[in-house]
C-alpha cells in the first residue's frame, strides 16, 4: 500500500516539475489562410481597437479600450501566434495599474472575412483569463505609436470604416462586465 502511495506521489512530483508552461493552451498552428496576416486594425469586443503589424514571424500591436491601454509582443507560426500582454489602466486620474500575462491568437477566416479567436492569461499563463477575440476592418492600415513617436491613440487607421469579419453577435462573447459601462463611442462595433 505504501509503495503505491510512494508512486503516486513521485508521479505528482514529476508532473509537477514538467509543469513549467503552467496553463498553456492546447492549440497547434495550423497554414495560414490565403491572404491572411495578422497585419491590420482589429476590433476586439473585449479589448476595443488594436492595431497590429506583423514583420516576418513578430508580431506588435497596442490596443485601447476606455480606460484600459495595452501592448501585446508575440511569434506567429502559421495561423497561431503566441504572445506576452502588457495592459495599463487609469482607474482614478494620475493612478496607473500595470498587469501582465501570456495568450494566444488563432486567424480563422470565413465567408465574411478574417477573425482572430483567442484567450489570455495573468502572468505566465495563457489560459484562464476569458476570450479575446476579434474581427479586421477592411482598407485600414494600423498605426503603432512607434510609427509616429508618439501613443497610439486609439484608431488611427484611415479607410470607410466597414470590417473585415462576421457581424454575427452569437460567434462573439459579449464585453467584460467590469462596471465601467458601455463602449464609449465604438460605434464600430455594432455588428459585434
Amino acid at each position: 500500500m505504501m509503495r503505491n502511495g510512494s508512486l503516486l506521489g513521485l508521479a505528482v512530483l514529476l508532473l509537477a516539475a514538467c509543469g513549467g508552461d503552467h496553463n498553456r493552451a492546447n492549440v497547434s498552428p495550423g497554414p495560414m489562410p490565403q491572404g491572411g496576416t495578422f497585419t491590420g486594425v482589429w476590433y476586439s469586443p473585449q479589448y476595443g481597437t488594436m492595431n497590429m503589424v506583423q514583420t516576418g514571424s513578430q508580431v506588435i500591436c497596442e490596443y485601447e479600450k476606455d480606460e484600459r491601454r495595452g501592448r501585446i509582443e508575440g511569434t506567429a507560426d502559421g495561423n497561431l501566434m503566441r504572445f506576452q500582454w502588457t495592459e495599463r489602466r487609469e482607474l482614478v486620474s494620475g493612478v496607473h495599474q500595470t498587469n501582465r500575462g501570456r495568450g494566444y491568437f488563432q486567424l480563422r477566416q470565413d465567408t465574411e472575412g478574417f477573425k482572430i479567436i483567442g484567450e489570455w492569461g495573468i502572468d505566465d499563463n495563457e489560459t484562464g483569463g476569458g476570450p479575446w477575440n476579434a474581427v479586421r476592418a477592411r482598407n485600414r492600415q494600423p498605426h503603432l505609436s512607434t510609427d509616429n513617436g508618439g501613443d497610439s491613440g486609439g484608431d488611427t487607421g484611415g479607410g470607410d470604416g466597414s470590417y473585415d469579419g462576421s457581424g454575427d453577435s452569437s460567434s462573439a462573447p459579449p464585453p467584460p462586465s467590469n462596471g465601467t459601462g458601455g463602449g464609449g463611442g465604438q460605434d464600430d462595433l455594432q455588428g459585434l
